[in-house]
């Protein structure tokens, strides 16, 4: 069986034995098209790129961001929902969930302007 004998890099450097800071700071990159998060919402990936269709991008984070952040104000309110009247309808939430339920759209209404920014700073076509 034949193998193919290992090439010697050239002094360009295009092959290191030994990554430098430097390579770290100007080397690789994540190209997504769904970012990974941190809890506190910033991206998880190394200089990343968006890649695929713009639009998907953009709803796939604006839905992630939003989710996480309604889910981020549920956790800091732990404990308190709303529940149905004896009717079967719908009561009206008292103070403390209709606060909850504003500051889940304000943190919705934020991530979802991260999202478009990041989005639109961060895209980079079709990823061909």
């Amino acid at each position: 069986m034949a193998t193919t004998p290992k090439k010697d890099t050239p002094e360009s450097g295009l092959l290191q034995d030994k990554p430098t800071p430097k390579a770290a700071q100007h080397g690789d990159h994540d190209r997504v098209v769904m970012a990974s998060r941190r809890p506190d919402g910033s991206m998880d990936q190394i200089n990343p790129e968006f890649i695929g269709d713009k639009e998907v991008a953009l709803a796939g984070a604006r839905e992630q961001l939003a989710v996480q952040a309604a889910s981020a104000v549920d956790t800091a309110a732990r404990g308190v929902s709303a529940g149905q009247g004896g009717s079967g309808e719908m009561a009206e939430p008292d103070p403390d969930v209709k606060a909850l339920m504003d500051a889940q759209v304000e943190a919705v209404t934020a991530a979802e302007s991260q999202a478009e920014r990041e989005v639109r700073d961060l895209h980079q076509g079709l990823g061909g």
